[in-house]
């Protein structure tokens, strides 16, 4: 489903790069447009309790990309920012020392809606809080007026270059885990289980990482690399 999110990303992306004015109005547009189709499909959806229906809520919210824009237009717009205006992304670097209470604010305020009832303001605002509140986690983490970015954690980079393998597979992991359970009366509830389906992630997401992803990142380096 976020096929046409990479389709249309580059021509976006070029956009915002020859038009400033663009690089605002496009992520703004896609926010906006986010929040109220979200809006729309969570009203359209009720459940039996007067509140959001579930089944509703993963087929016509969760899954598809195009209600999902807006909380990726997050770390998109941070990527697009380092590479195509470097003097923006220094400012953002240097506020860094105040942007972590925020940010933790949107990450703990979007999780905990996540506990309650399923309503339209928890399907139209948890995503966009979350991904708001972790893109300004991110530059905390590499800013150096704070000094997490000068704190070295084993193993962290390597993680970093699997999560989108990871991302990629891991409903497949956990579905071909729990049918193993099923079969073997395992009690999928169980410590035992929760930490060995997370190996079972992770080692998956290595498998298709080294196998797949990064050999090719490999060669559309080396195509890049002869044309220029």
């Amino acid at each position: 489903m976020e096929d046409q999110f990479y389709l249309l990303l580059p021509v976006l992306l070029s956009l915002g790069i020859r038009q400033a004015k663009a690089s605002v109005i496009i992520p703004a547009l896609l926010i906006g447009l986010g929040l109220a189709l979200r809006a729309l499909l969570a009203y359209l959806h009720p459940g039996a309790t007067g509140a959001v229906s579930a089944r509703a809520f993963q087929l016509w919210i969760y899954y598809p990309t195009w209600t999902r824009l807006d909380p990726l237009v997050a770390g998109v717009s941070l990527a697009g920012i380092k590479i195509y205006r470097p003097l923006w992304w220094q400012r953002m670097l240097r506020s860094a020392g105040w942007l972590w209470l925020p940010g933790l604010l949107a990450v703990g305020g979007g999780l905990a809606m996540g506990e309650g009832q399923l309503t339209v303001a928890t399907c139209v605002w948890q995503f966009p809080l979350v991904a708001f509140g972790m893109a300004l986690l991110l530059l905390c983490a590499v800013s150096p007026a704070l000094p997490f970015c000068r704190v070295e954690i084993p193993g962290a980079g390597f993680l970093a270059s699997i999560a989108y393998s990871v991302y990629l597979s891991h409903k497949l992991v956990i579905h071909g885990f729990s049918v193993a359970c099923a079969r073997l009366n395992l009690p999928l509830t169980s410590i035992a289980a929760f930490v060995f389906v997370q190996v079972l992630i992770y080692a998956g997401g290595a498998i298709l990482f080294l196998g797949v992803e990064r050999p090719f990142l490999q060669l559309r380096q080396r195509m890049a690399t002869r044309l220029r």
